[in-house]
């Protein structure tokens, strides 16, 4: 996995804002397509050659470079001809027929992309992956995944502290996990209408389900102490711990 991008809605210095390429063999899936990672993804692995791109959920900071990456398969051959596939959670076909519009008519992307909405309740098998949805307490709803290709990745998408999201992770190698709170003031006081994580309850979820490892993302870089977030998490879990970094592969 190689992170193209481990910002929150607003992009770390130097960073991009959501945004994975996961490989196995010759099969590549790319999570995210947030602001920032559309250049990092080109300078690794060639647009056209993706399996899928697979959105979690319908934020801005999870899918805007879609916009670029439709004019560079329109206009700049990103995709030797091919209709990239596209696969958007419930809502999202007609979430992006309404921001195509917005910019450019309401095929913007679905005369371009191979555009379909997943089933959160269905595995999908993509070359040597394997990927399985589980809806996650968010503001909007919001799908964690379970990549497996003979080891598993588990990603929160974003995600509150939720009984779903442990038993999506349960038993994986890796968790690869947002922390996009600094403290628990910066989210909604009823437990219920949270949507994010502290690094604490990162921790905590890795412990709980079992995991190998947790790599924490989606979390704001505090340069004069960037090692929080993880030292935060580590003091829930006692596996591995590192914060992602942006243009950083790892492997599962």
């Amino acid at each position: 996995m190689t992170v193209l991008g481990a910002g929150v809605a607003w992009a770390n210095p130097g960073g991009g804002c959501s945004g994975y390429l996961v490989s196995a063999g010759t099969t590549a899936l790319l999570l995210e397509c947030g602001p920032g990672t559309l250049g990092r993804l080109r300078a690794l692995h060639d647009p056209g050659q993706l399996d899928a791109i697979i959105i979690s959920h319908l934020h801005a900071d999870h899918l805007l470079d879609l916009v670029p990456f439709r004019y560079g398969v329109k206009y700049g051959g990103l995709s030797d001809g091919r209709r990239p596939c596209l696969l958007v959670p419930p809502g999202g076909a007609g979430f992006l027929e309404g921001l195509g519009h917005a910019l450019d008519g309401p095929r913007f992307f679905a005369d371009v992309f191979d555009l379909a909405e997943y089933d959160p309740s269905a595995t999908l098998t993509l070359g040597a992956m394997t990927v399985q949805f589980r809806a996650v307490q968010h503001y909007v709803p919001s799908y964690a995944m379970r990549i497996t290709a003979g080891r598993t990745l588990a990603f929160s998408a974003d995600a509150a502290p939720c009984d779903a999201l442990i038993e999506h992770a349960t038993g994986a190698d890796v968790l690869l996990c947002e922390s996009a709170l600094r403290h628990l003031g910066e989210d909604q006081p009823d437990p219920a209408r949270r949507g994010h994580l502290i690094p604490a309850e990162a921790g905590t979820i890795a412990t709980r389900a079992g995991v190998g490892r947790l790599l924490i993302t989606h979390a704001p870089l505090d340069p004069a102490d960037p090692d929080r977030v993880a030292r935060e998490a580590r003091a829930a879990f006692a596996g591995p711990v590192e914060r992602v970094i942006d243009g950083k592969t790892y492997l599962i």
